[in-house]
C-alpha cells in the first residue's frame, strides 16, 4: 500500500492539529503525505520533514488551493483527502483499495464514519448504515447522479482513483468560490467518472466542529441558498455546465437529456428537505415563532426538548447498530482511532 496511495491533507490555521493528531499518526505508515496549507505562516516542521510534501498557499480558498498540488504532486494510483481533524483507518483504506482493484468500474470507496462532539468528546455519533450504504452502482453515469443525490453523501474523503480527482480538478470551473458548491461539484464528477462503494468497515474518526471554513456567506452557506439566491447563480451555472459537458462526454447522451439529469440531481439535494415557501407559509412561520416566544413559550420549549431527546435517541441507536456491523476487530480499530482523536 505504501506506493499506491497518497494522503492529501488540506489545512488552514490549525497547525496544532497537524502536530498533535494527524502527522504523528500518518508518518508511521510510510505513505506519501501531501499537505496543502493556506495558513498565513508556514508549518515549519512539515517544511523540514523529507517525508512530507508541503505546499504553502497563504489565503488561497480551498476550491482552488487543491488544484495544482493534486495535478502536479500526486503520482500514486489512489489518493484520499484527509481533514486536519480526522484520522482514517489505514486498514479501512487498504480494504477500499482492494475493492477498487477488484472492481475497475468503481471510482471511489469508503466505509463507516464516526464523529465525537467538540463540546463533549465522550459522545459519539455515526450515520444510519441502512441509509448510508444505499447503492450507487448503475452502469449509466446519469443514473448514478440520481442514486447518490436522492440522499446526498459526500465522497470528498473517499479513497479515490487519482485519475478521477485529477480529471475533476482539471475541469473545475474558475468561478467556484463557495465551499459547499465545490464539494457538490466534486461528488458529481466522481459519480460520472464511476460507481461508488460504501463498505461495512471502520473508515474514519473525526471531531465534529468547529468549522474552519470562512463564515462569510459568499463562501460558506446552506445548499438551499445555493439553489435560490441570485448571488450564487454564476458559479452554480458554471458547475452545471462542467458536469453537463463531462456527462455528455462519458455517456454520449444529448445535451438536453444530460441537463435533465444534472438539474434533477441538484434539485433532489438542494430542495427535497426545504421546499420553496409561499407567502402564506412565511406568515404561518412568523406567527408560530411569535407564539413560541410569548403566549405558548412553555409548550414550545417542551416540544423542542422532546424533539431533541428523540433525535439523540435515534442517533444513539444508529451508533449502536454501527458497532454491531463493525464486529470485534472493527470495534477495536474504532476505539484506537477515536481515542487518538479524543485525546488530541
Amino acid at each position: 500500500m505504501e506506493n499506491s496511495v497518497t494522503v492529501v491533507i488540506p489545512t488552514h490555521e490549525r497547525h496544532r492539529l497537524l502536530e498533535n493528531r494527524v502527522l504523528p499518526y500518518y508518518l508511521q505508515f510510510n505513505v506519501p503525505i501531501l499537505i496543502i496549507d493556506s495558513s498565513q505562516q508556514p508549518h515549519q516542521p512539515s517544511v523540514e520533514n523529507p517525508a512530507i510534501q508541503y505546499i504553502h498557499c497563504p489565503g488561497e480558498p480551498i476550491p482552488h488551493k487543491l488544484k495544482r498540488p493534486i495535478l502536479d504532486h500526486v503520482h500514486t494510483q489512489y489518493m484520499f483527502m484527509n481533514a486536519d481533524d480526522t484520522l482514517h483507518s489505514m486498514q479501512g483504506v487498504r480494504t477500499c483499495i482492494e475493492y477498487l482493484e477488484a472492481n475497475p468500474d468503481y471510482s471511489t470507496a469508503l466505509g463507516m464514519l464516526f464523529q465525537c462532539h467538540h463540546g463533549d468528546r465522550s459522545r459519539v455519533d455515526s450515520n444510519s448504515f441502512d441509509l448510508y450504504s444505499l447503492p450507487v452502482d448503475s452502469d449509466r453515469a446519469e443514473e448514478r447522479l440520481l442514486q447518490d443525490f436522492t440522499r446526498f453523501d459526500t465522497l470528498f474523503y473517499a479513497v479515490s482513483r487519482t485519475d478521477c480527482w485529477q480529471n475533476t480538478m482539471r475541469r473545475m470551473p474558475g468561478e467556484i468560490v463557495n465551499y459547499y458548491l465545490m464539494e457538490t461539484y466534486i461528488v458529481m464528477m466522481a459519480l460520472i467518472h464511476g460507481k461508488r462503494a460504501k463498505l461495512p468497515i471502520m473508515y474514519s474518526a473525526t471531531e465534529a466542529g468547529p468549522s474552519i471554513n470562512d463564515q462569510d456567506p459568499r463562501y460558506h452557506c446552506s445548499p438551499f441558498k445555493l439553489a435560490t439566491e441570485d448571488r450564487y447563480a454564476g458559479e452554480v451555472a458554471a458547475v452545471k455546465k462542467a458536469a453537463l459537458t463531462y456527462l455528455q462526454d462519458k455517456s454520449g447522451i444529448s445535451e438536453a437529456r444530460a441537463r435533465l439529469y444534472v438539474n434533477g440531481a441538484l434539485a433532489l439535494y438542494w430542495l427535497q428537505d426545504k421546499p420553496i415557501k409561499s407567502p402564506g407559509d412565511r406568515i404561518r412561520n412568523e406567527w408560530k415563532t411569535f407564539l413560541s416566544k410569548t403566549f405558548c413559550k412553555k409548550k414550545y420549549k417542551r416540544l423542542k426538548a422532546e424533539k431533541r431527546a428523540l433525535n439523540l435517541k435515534e442517533r444513539a441507536e444508529n451508533t449502536k447498530k454501527s458497532f454491531e456491523i463493525l464486529g470485534e476487530d472493527g470495534r477495536r480499530e474504532y476505539e484506537q482511532l477515536m481515542k487518538r482523536v479524543q485525546e488530541t
